[in-house]
């Protein structure tokens, strides 16, 4: 009898490793990247994102006074929307706010991805950093509208 409880206790005690090793490889296949943002100028906004990444119109759309507006280029969607209704962060620091504070790109040439967004006149807001012990190459820029948006080698 002990030693059943003691095989049901080793078996509960293993079961969160296996669904946790089965979660993590739902993401072995992700071919790209997709966030949206909520803008205060829409159009400022797809032209940044038009000039400084080279994203193209995919879809626009206009509900009551919400305007929607997707780019892609690359395996990046990005969804830009904007409410008259909507207020901006009340800090000017967006990581001292609950929730998302950057979005995130994995580039295939990192050192070439870097390069393009400096000719293009992107601000490089930290970094870049070298890939070292676990950690990816990587480098976080600004957009138009001060969202992060952090990039890293594959």
């Amino acid at each position: 009898m002990k030693s059943w409880i003691a095989t049901l206790c080793l078996i509960v005690s293993l079961a969160p490793l296996a669904s946790a090793r089965e979660r993590t490889q739902a993401f072995k296949t992700t071919t790209g990247a997709f966030f949206a943002l909520s803008v205060s100028n829409l159009a400022e906004s797809v032209q940044w994102y038009s000039d400084k990444l080279g994203l193209t119109v995919t879809f626009e759309a206009h509900s009551g006074n919400v305007d929607v507006t997707a780019l892609e280029g690359g395996g990046l969607v990005v969804e830009l929307m904007h409410d008259p209704a909507a207020a901006p962060a009340s800090v000017s620091r967006p990581e001292l706010l609950h929730g998302v504070f950057k979005a995130g790109i994995l580039v295939k040439d990192f050192e070439k991805t870097v390069a393009e967004l400096r000719e293009r006149g992107v601000e490089i807001a930290f970094g870049p950093f070298p890939a070292r012990d676990k950690q990816r190459a990587n480098v976080i820029i600004r957009d138009n509208a001060g969202n992060l948006i952090q990039i890293f080698g594959d």
